[in-house]
């Protein structure tokens, strides 16, 4: 398979995924960052900005913002460090809690019904395929050269 297969299949999947997030999981007031945020804050417990900005892998202005946003929906509660005033940490609260389990219920059960379709010979399959593209994803490349960027307009070589 050539690598512009890839690229052509790899950003269809991305796009139909962000679909789905937009239309079918994401819902009421919150931008699907924000539920990322929800999401890293529940998994990794209180956070300062620097290292939610860090988690997420967004700029400290962002995350700042969507915080922010977050606390004064209510989803999250901001607390001052006990032996440093000036640092400030953002947890879930009860509210931004029990709008992650039902934007994760709506989540599962989206992606269930997408798995429902995959053909069933091919599910296990598919299912290794994303667990070694996720793991490629995520992992830090090895020292390798750059690959060549296209300019704006032109056709890459």
């Amino acid at each position: 398979m050539s690598s512009a297969r890839f690229a052509a299949l790899a950003s269809r999947v991305a796009r139909g995924v962000s679909r789905l997030e937009r239309e079918e999981i994401c819902c009421g007031d919150l931008t699907l960052q924000q539920f990322d945020t929800l999401r890293a804050l529940r998994d990794a417990g209180p956070l300062t900005l620097g290292a939610a900005a860090r988690a997420l892998g967004i700029d400290l202005s962002t995350a700042s913002r969507n915080l922010a946003l977050l606390v004064k929906g209510g989803y999250l509660k901001r607390s001052r460090g006990k032996e440093d005033a000036r640092q400030v940490s953002f947890a879930l609260s009860k509210k931004g809690t029990g709008c992650l389990d039902s934007l994760c219920c709506d989540e599962r059960m989206v992606f269930a019904a997408v798995f429902a379709r995959v053909p069933p010979e091919h599910r296990a399959g598919v299912v290794e395929a994303l667990e070694v593209l996720a793991t490629a994803l995520t992992e830090q490349p090895a020292a390798e050269p750059a690959a060549p960027r296209c300019a704006p307009g032109k056709t890459c070589g």
